[in-house]
Protein backbone atom coordinates (compact mmCIF):
# COMPACT_ATOMS: atom_id res chain seq x y z
CA UNK A 1 0.00 0.00 0.00
CA UNK A 2 1.05 3.45 -0.89
CA UNK A 3 2.55 5.43 1.87
CA UNK A 4 0.41 7.92 1.70
CA UNK A 5 -2.88 5.59 1.90
CA UNK A 6 -1.30 4.89 5.28
CA UNK A 7 -1.93 8.24 6.23
CA UNK A 8 -4.99 8.49 4.96
CA UNK A 9 -6.48 5.92 6.89
CA UNK A 10 -4.65 6.88 10.14
CA UNK A 11 -6.02 10.47 10.19
CA UNK A 12 -9.10 8.72 10.17
CA UNK A 13 -8.20 6.66 12.32
CA UNK A 14 -6.83 9.12 14.86
CA UNK A 15 -10.75 11.20 14.69
CA UNK A 16 -13.07 8.08 15.48
CA UNK A 17 -12.92 6.68 12.15
CA UNK A 18 -15.64 9.24 10.40
CA UNK A 19 -15.21 12.53 9.05
CA UNK A 20 -16.98 14.76 6.78
CA UNK A 21 -15.61 15.57 3.06
CA UNK A 22 -15.03 19.31 3.80
CA UNK A 23 -13.24 18.45 7.40
CA UNK A 24 -11.07 15.48 6.10
CA UNK A 25 -9.66 18.08 3.04
CA UNK A 26 -8.67 20.27 5.68
CA UNK A 27 -7.28 17.83 8.82
CA UNK A 28 -5.06 16.68 5.98
CA UNK A 29 -3.51 19.69 4.09
CA UNK A 30 -2.86 21.12 7.85
CA UNK A 31 -1.11 17.67 8.22
CA UNK A 32 0.86 17.90 4.84
CA UNK A 33 2.01 21.28 6.10
CA UNK A 34 2.73 20.27 9.34
CA UNK A 35 5.22 17.56 8.64
CA UNK A 36 6.41 19.87 5.41
CA UNK A 37 5.85 16.86 3.66
CA UNK A 38 3.14 16.72 0.27
CA UNK A 39 1.96 13.47 0.85
CA UNK A 40 -1.13 15.35 -0.80
CA UNK A 41 -1.30 18.49 -2.88
CA UNK A 42 -3.86 20.82 -3.11
CA UNK A 43 -5.84 23.43 -5.13
CA UNK A 44 -8.62 26.32 -4.18
CA UNK A 45 -12.14 24.61 -4.59
CA UNK A 46 -15.61 25.96 -3.85
CA UNK A 47 -15.10 25.00 -0.01
CA UNK A 48 -11.34 25.39 0.18
CA UNK A 49 -8.09 23.66 0.09
CA UNK A 50 -9.28 20.15 -2.23
CA UNK A 51 -7.18 17.12 -3.58
CA UNK A 52 -8.57 15.19 -6.32
CA UNK A 53 -5.78 12.49 -5.22
CA UNK A 54 -7.33 11.78 -2.29
CA UNK A 55 -10.70 11.35 -3.71
CA UNK A 56 -9.06 8.51 -6.02
CA UNK A 57 -7.57 7.25 -3.26
CA UNK A 58 -11.11 7.18 -0.90
CA UNK A 59 -12.25 4.84 -4.64
CA UNK A 60 -9.60 2.81 -4.27
CA UNK A 61 -9.66 2.26 0.01
CA UNK A 62 -13.63 1.92 -0.53
CA UNK A 63 -12.88 -0.98 -3.39
CA UNK A 64 -10.09 -2.60 -0.98
CA UNK A 65 -12.67 -3.00 1.74
CA UNK A 66 -11.04 -0.27 4.02
CA UNK A 67 -13.93 2.33 3.56
CA UNK A 68 -17.45 2.70 3.78
CA UNK A 69 -19.11 3.25 0.30
CA UNK A 70 -20.91 7.08 1.29
CA UNK A 71 -19.87 10.23 0.97
CA UNK A 72 -18.20 10.70 4.42
CA UNK A 73 -14.74 9.16 4.68
CA UNK A 74 -15.26 6.18 7.30
CA UNK A 75 -13.25 3.33 8.51
CA UNK A 76 -15.17 0.09 8.19
CA UNK A 77 -11.89 -1.91 8.74
CA UNK A 78 -10.51 -2.89 12.24
CA UNK A 79 -7.12 -2.80 10.60
CA UNK A 80 -4.97 -0.17 12.31
CA UNK A 81 -2.28 2.15 10.74
CA UNK A 82 -1.02 4.60 12.99
CA UNK A 83 1.39 1.94 14.30
CA UNK A 84 2.70 1.47 10.83
CA UNK A 85 3.53 5.09 10.08
CA UNK A 86 6.57 6.64 10.85
CA UNK A 87 7.19 8.25 14.56
CA UNK A 88 6.61 11.60 13.54
CA UNK A 89 4.08 11.60 11.77
CA UNK A 90 1.74 9.62 14.55
CA UNK A 91 3.09 12.31 16.50
CA UNK A 92 1.56 15.08 14.32
CA UNK A 93 -2.03 13.28 14.16
CA UNK A 94 -1.98 13.28 18.01
CA UNK A 95 -1.50 16.85 17.85
CA UNK A 96 -4.22 17.38 15.03
CA UNK A 97 -6.92 15.66 17.08
CA UNK A 98 -5.74 17.25 20.33
CA UNK A 99 -6.58 20.29 18.95
CA UNK A 100 -9.16 19.66 16.29
CA UNK A 101 -11.13 16.53 17.34
CA UNK A 102 -14.02 18.97 19.06
CA UNK A 103 -13.83 21.81 16.99
CA UNK A 104 -14.69 20.70 13.29
CA UNK A 105 -17.24 22.39 10.95
CA UNK A 106 -16.83 26.47 10.53
CA UNK A 107 -13.85 26.83 13.23
CA UNK A 108 -11.45 24.25 11.28
CA UNK A 109 -12.58 25.67 8.31
CA UNK A 110 -12.30 29.45 9.15
CA UNK A 111 -8.55 28.40 11.04
CA UNK A 112 -7.67 27.07 7.31
CA UNK A 113 -8.51 29.95 5.40
CA UNK A 114 -6.88 32.18 7.13
CA UNK A 115 -3.99 30.47 7.97
CA UNK A 116 -4.00 29.20 3.97
CA UNK A 117 -6.22 32.22 2.33
CA UNK A 118 -4.19 31.04 -1.05
CA UNK A 119 -6.61 27.79 -1.10
CA UNK A 120 -9.87 29.62 0.15
CA UNK A 121 -9.92 32.01 -2.54
CA UNK A 122 -12.92 30.27 -4.29
CA UNK A 123 -14.79 29.36 -1.63
CA UNK A 124 -18.81 29.95 -1.63
CA UNK A 125 -19.07 29.79 1.98
CA UNK A 126 -15.71 32.35 3.11
CA UNK A 127 -17.97 35.36 3.55
CA UNK A 128 -20.63 33.21 5.45
CA UNK A 129 -18.25 32.08 7.92
CA UNK A 130 -15.42 35.19 8.43
CA UNK A 131 -15.79 38.29 9.46
CA UNK A 132 -15.28 41.61 6.77
CA UNK A 133 -11.52 41.74 8.32
CA UNK A 134 -10.51 38.30 7.40
CA UNK A 135 -12.82 38.00 4.24
CA UNK A 136 -10.99 41.02 2.83
CA UNK A 137 -7.75 39.03 3.55
CA UNK A 138 -8.59 36.29 1.51
CA UNK A 139 -10.06 38.83 -1.67
CA UNK A 140 -6.44 40.32 -1.23
CA UNK A 141 -5.48 36.84 -2.24
CA UNK A 142 -8.16 36.53 -5.09
CA UNK A 143 -6.83 39.32 -7.48
CA UNK A 144 -5.00 37.41 -10.23
CA UNK A 145 -3.83 39.00 -13.66
CA UNK A 146 -6.45 38.89 -16.41
CA UNK A 147 -3.59 40.32 -18.77
CA UNK A 148 -4.10 38.20 -22.46
CA UNK A 149 -1.15 36.01 -21.67
CA UNK A 150 0.39 32.69 -23.18
CA UNK A 151 1.97 30.20 -20.46
CA UNK A 152 3.46 26.79 -21.14
CA UNK A 153 3.16 24.14 -18.33
CA UNK A 154 4.70 21.09 -17.96
CA UNK A 155 3.01 18.49 -15.51
CA UNK A 156 6.48 16.48 -15.16
CA UNK A 157 6.86 16.18 -11.25
CA UNK A 158 3.50 17.63 -10.21
CA UNK A 159 0.47 15.28 -8.98
CA UNK A 160 -2.72 16.36 -10.99
CA UNK A 161 -3.78 18.70 -7.73
CA UNK A 162 -0.33 20.74 -7.59
CA UNK A 163 -0.72 21.46 -11.70
CA UNK A 164 -4.57 22.47 -11.42
CA UNK A 165 -3.11 24.47 -8.10
CA UNK A 166 -0.67 26.29 -10.83
CA UNK A 167 -2.64 26.69 -12.97
CA UNK A 168 -5.53 28.65 -11.16
CA UNK A 169 -2.98 30.84 -9.54
CA UNK A 170 -2.01 31.79 -12.96
CA UNK A 171 -5.67 32.65 -13.56
CA UNK A 172 -5.41 30.25 -16.58
CA UNK A 173 -8.95 29.58 -18.70
CA UNK A 174 -8.04 27.33 -21.06
CA UNK A 175 -5.45 24.35 -21.49
CA UNK A 176 -4.13 23.28 -25.03
CA UNK A 177 -2.63 20.04 -24.89
CA UNK A 178 0.22 19.60 -27.29
CA UNK A 179 0.80 15.92 -27.08
CA UNK A 180 0.40 13.79 -29.93
CA UNK A 181 -0.89 11.03 -28.28
CA UNK A 182 -2.50 12.22 -24.74
CA UNK A 183 -1.54 9.15 -22.77
CA UNK A 184 0.10 9.03 -19.41
CA UNK A 185 0.77 6.43 -16.64
CA UNK A 186 0.83 9.58 -14.19
CA UNK A 187 -2.43 10.03 -12.62
CA UNK A 188 -5.23 12.54 -13.97
CA UNK A 189 -2.97 13.22 -17.10
CA UNK A 190 -4.47 10.98 -20.08
CA UNK A 191 -6.61 12.97 -21.87
CA UNK A 192 -10.29 12.16 -20.86
CA UNK A 193 -9.53 12.75 -16.90
CA UNK A 194 -7.36 15.40 -17.27
CA UNK A 195 -9.98 17.29 -19.59
CA UNK A 196 -12.44 15.92 -16.90
CA UNK A 197 -10.51 17.18 -14.24
CA UNK A 198 -9.72 20.47 -15.62
CA UNK A 199 -13.83 21.20 -16.23
CA UNK A 200 -14.66 20.54 -12.52
CA UNK A 201 -13.09 23.75 -11.57
CA UNK A 202 -13.54 25.66 -14.79
CA UNK A 203 -10.91 25.26 -16.82
CA UNK A 204 -11.30 24.74 -20.59
CA UNK A 205 -9.23 21.85 -22.45
CA UNK A 206 -8.98 21.73 -25.96
CA UNK A 207 -6.38 19.05 -27.77
CA UNK A 208 -3.86 20.09 -30.82
CA UNK A 209 -2.43 16.67 -31.47
CA UNK A 210 -1.21 17.70 -34.64
CA UNK A 211 1.33 19.88 -32.89
CA UNK A 212 3.06 17.08 -31.09
CA UNK A 213 6.10 14.78 -31.75
CA UNK A 214 5.75 11.12 -32.21
CA UNK A 215 6.64 9.27 -29.34
CA UNK A 216 9.50 6.86 -31.47
CA UNK A 217 11.00 10.27 -31.91
CA UNK A 218 11.89 11.14 -29.05
CA UNK A 219 13.39 7.45 -28.15
CA UNK A 220 16.96 7.33 -27.28
CA UNK A 221 17.03 11.06 -26.27
CA UNK A 222 20.50 11.39 -24.35
CA UNK A 223 21.87 14.57 -24.78
CA UNK A 224 21.32 18.07 -25.56
CA UNK A 225 22.68 17.50 -29.49
CA UNK A 226 20.04 14.90 -29.74
CA UNK A 227 17.38 17.29 -28.44
CA UNK A 228 18.76 20.19 -30.73
CA UNK A 229 18.13 17.51 -34.08
CA UNK A 230 14.72 16.82 -32.85
CA UNK A 231 13.40 20.12 -32.08
CA UNK A 232 15.33 21.98 -35.14
CA UNK A 233 13.26 18.92 -37.45
CA UNK A 234 10.12 19.79 -35.75
CA UNK A 235 10.62 23.32 -36.43
CA UNK A 236 11.50 22.90 -39.82
CA UNK A 237 8.75 20.50 -40.62
CA UNK A 238 5.95 20.23 -37.91
CA UNK A 239 5.38 24.10 -37.34
CA UNK A 240 5.41 24.85 -41.48
CA UNK A 241 2.89 21.93 -42.02
CA UNK A 242 0.48 22.85 -39.64
CA UNK A 243 -0.09 26.82 -39.54
CA UNK A 244 -3.63 26.50 -39.18
CA UNK A 245 -3.21 25.06 -35.80
CA UNK A 246 -0.54 27.38 -34.74
CA UNK A 247 -3.44 30.48 -35.82
CA UNK A 248 -5.49 28.27 -34.07
CA UNK A 249 -3.36 29.01 -31.06
CA UNK A 250 -3.84 32.71 -31.26
CA UNK A 251 -7.16 33.00 -32.08
CA UNK A 252 -7.77 31.09 -28.78
CA UNK A 253 -5.70 33.35 -27.08
CA UNK A 254 -8.05 36.15 -28.35
CA UNK A 255 -10.89 34.49 -26.92
CA UNK A 256 -9.59 33.04 -23.23
CA UNK A 257 -7.14 35.81 -22.76
CA UNK A 258 -5.18 33.69 -20.34
CA UNK A 259 -4.12 29.66 -22.10
CA UNK A 260 -1.14 27.68 -21.51
CA UNK A 261 -0.14 25.05 -23.86
CA UNK A 262 0.61 21.54 -21.85
CA UNK A 263 3.08 18.69 -22.04
CA UNK A 264 5.04 16.65 -19.72
CA UNK A 265 8.80 17.91 -19.69
CA UNK A 266 8.60 20.60 -16.94
CA UNK A 267 11.48 22.26 -18.06
CA UNK A 268 10.33 23.85 -21.59
CA UNK A 269 14.13 23.90 -23.44
CA UNK A 270 13.58 20.19 -23.63
CA UNK A 271 9.88 20.04 -24.83
CA UNK A 272 8.46 21.29 -28.98
CA UNK A 273 6.13 23.86 -26.82
CA UNK A 274 9.33 26.12 -26.46
CA UNK A 275 9.69 25.59 -30.25
CA UNK A 276 5.69 26.50 -30.78
CA UNK A 277 6.59 29.84 -28.79
CA UNK A 278 9.45 30.79 -30.76
CA UNK A 279 7.64 31.00 -34.01
CA UNK A 280 5.41 32.50 -32.78
CA UNK A 281 8.29 35.27 -31.30
CA UNK A 282 9.40 35.20 -34.71
CA UNK A 283 6.22 36.13 -36.77
CA UNK A 284 4.76 39.18 -35.18
CA UNK A 285 3.33 37.76 -31.58
CA UNK A 286 2.96 40.54 -29.58
CA UNK A 287 1.90 39.38 -26.35
CA UNK A 288 3.85 37.85 -23.31
CA UNK A 289 4.71 34.15 -23.00
CA UNK A 290 5.41 32.92 -19.69
CA UNK A 291 6.93 28.96 -18.98
CA UNK A 292 5.43 27.67 -15.80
Amino acid sequence: MYYRRKIFLALLETFSGKLNSTDFEKLLLLFCRQTNQNYYDFFPHKYGCFSFLSYQDKRVLIKSGYLKDCDKFELISRKSFINDIKEGDRKTLTELSTKWSRSLGNKLKKYTYLEYPEYAIKSEIAEKILNKEEFDIIKSHSILSDSKTLFTTGYEGLTIDAYIDKLIKNNIKLVIDVRKNPLSMKYGFSKTRLSNYLNKVRINYTHLPELGIVSKLRKDLKGPDDYKKLFDNYASTTIPSNLEAIKKITDLLSDYKRVTLTCFESNHKFCHRHKITEWLINNSFSYPIVHI
